[in-house]
């Protein structure tokens, strides 16, 4: 499959923008899938946060930033 790098639209862009995604180099079409490659992107990062809050309070001390 390979490494695939995902950029996700501009929030300043028209509604209808969508993300990109590249494998070596070459575009990959998400007319279909961009959506649905969002909303998986963002449950993830809402997990993150979960987990990163849940840890720090287990181990008694704040919760270190996120990664961008």
């Amino acid at each position: 499959m390979g490494p695939y790098i995902y950029t996700p639209a501009s929030a300043y862009s028209a509604p209808s923008a969508n993300g990109t995604l590249s494998k070596e180099g070459l575009p990959v079409v998400l007319q279909v899938t961009e959506p649905l490659l969002q909303t998986f992107l963002d449950t993830m990062v809402r997990l993150e946060d979960d987990l990163l809050q849940r840890w720090g309070t287990l181990e008694g001390r704040r919760p270190c930033p996120r990664a961008e």
